[in-house]
């Protein structure tokens, strides 16, 4: 994980976030939505783009999840390790509105299992996302406390084979 998290990384990384996404937008569109979700080894990420018709369906294998461009992604990592407080951890999941008229707003889950759709990830990959954006254990959501215990207990099970 980069050194660099705080207030001013943090928003320089939500800036080309919001850079990002907003080049998705063509002629006519008013704004794009984004959600995604993350620990360090799996991502899962939407976009909808919506015009004065209603939502515009993006081209196959464009932006369609999970083809978002990298771009995105790469930001998206960014900004999540910008999010960091020592002790206090990350998010685990992010829901970012770009309007074509410029402005950008997020709002984050810190505390909340993220959304998954119907596949829900190996609580091992909770253990490797601890490793690097560790969250003491007084400031863990219940929830994460119970997928880090299934985790190690997926670890050990592992070994013992």
């Amino acid at each position: 994980m980069s050194e660099s998290y705080g207030l001013l990384a943090e928003q320089e990384a939500f800036t080309a976030v919001a850079r990002a996404l907003s080049a998705m937008l063509e002629d006519g569109d008013e704004h794009v939505e984004f959600r995604a979700s993350m620990t360090i080894p799996v991502s899962a990420l939407k976009v909808r783009v919506f015009n004065p018709s209603g939502r515009r369906e993006m081209p196959e294998g464009r932006y369609n999840t999970p083809t978002t461009p990298d771009e995105v992604g790469d930001a998206l990592e960014v900004l999540r390790a910008a999010s960091y407080r020592p002790g206090a951890g990350t998010w685990f999941s992010i829901f970012v509105v770009v309007q074509a008229s410029g402005g950008a707003t997020a709002e984050y889950n810190y505390d909340q299992e993220a959304d998954w759709d119907d596949a829900p990830i190996d609580p091992i990959c909770y253990l490797q996302d601890q490793e690097i954006f560790p969250t003491d254990e007084d400031k863990q959501p219940e929830w994460l406390n119970v997928r880090l215990a299934e985790g190690r207990a997926r670890l050990a099970a592992r070994d013992k084979s």
